[in-house]
């Protein structure tokens, strides 16, 4: 009974002291965020079903959006980029992420070799009549988590990050966002998909799963592969797992 009766007294003793508002104000928006969080993801998984988009070709070229990761992200997304044909995407929108401008300097050295390879191309340019003018630029958003990072602090972090993203894909607007695996990427398509939900922007979505991945899905791929347009392994032991999930096998890409 005694020791019931210090218990309670210690909490209300704990209850009364000036950090409990602060406490509290802590978990209150801890909450907040994780059902904002909840509500979007539930609203963007209803309703992309709802606007499944048909095959479209853009007749004055389309607006691109590459995201990178680190590392090998990039080396591979980097080298799928370069085997496309720049008329056909003549607004091209690079994002990396805080920390990592070395992902931002390689882009811009592979816009700089494919520039100069066009320039020293024989053949005349086509016309030109109609299309969009060519436009490179590049983004740096903020991490959803650092490597380290505790999973209580990158709560707030990944909500930052999240509407980073938003604010990134209203102002670019893109027609295409093309990833490769790292987590970030999901904010992003994310965003994209509310753009899409509320007919803002009819972005499509294309990931191509990581080279690295074998035998299974990475787990980007896993949370990404029912809400993307394209989903692209490079194993074929992946796609013969996956092949009732609607994956798509090309060989190896990067």
């Amino acid at each position: 009974m005694d020791i019931t009766a210090i218990t309670i007294k210690d909490a209300l003793d704990f209850l009364s002291e000036w950090r409990c508002p602060l406490v509290l104000l802590l978990l209150a928006g801890i909450t907040a965020v994780l059902t904002v969080l909840g509500i979007l993801a539930v609203l963007v998984t209803a309703l992309v079903k709802s606007y499944a988009l048909p095959p479209k070709k853009h007749r004055h070229g389309a607006s691109a959006m590459f995201v990178l990761g680190s590392g090998g992200h990039t080396t591979e997304l980097l080298g799928i980029v370069s085997q496309l044909d720049f008329a056909l995407y003549p607004i091209r929108t690079y994002v990396s992420f805080s920390g990592d401008m070395l992902s931002t300097v390689r882009a811009l050295q592979l816009e700089k070799e494919m520039s100069s390879r066009s320039s020293s191309s024989a053949s005349p340019p086509p016309s030109s009549s109609g299309r969009r003018q060519g436009k490179v630029q590049t983004l740096e958003l903020p991490r959803a988590r650092n490597v380290g990072q505790s999973y209580f602090t990158s709560i707030f972090t990944s909500a930052v990050c999240g509407f980073e993203c938003i604010f990134a894909v209203v102002k670019v607007q893109p027609d295409i966002v093309v990833c490769n695996g790292p987590g970030s990427c999901v904010l992003i398509c994310f965003a994209a998909l509310l753009l899409r939900a509320t007919r803002i922007k009819l972005t499509r979505l294309v990931y191509i799963e990581s080279f690295a991945r074998v035998n299974s899905l990475s787990l980007t791929g896993r949370i990404l592969i029912s809400i993307v347009d394209r989903f692209i392994v490079q194993w074929p032991s992946l796609a013969e797992r996956y092949k009732d999930r609607g994956v798509e096998y090309f060989g190896i890409l990067a």
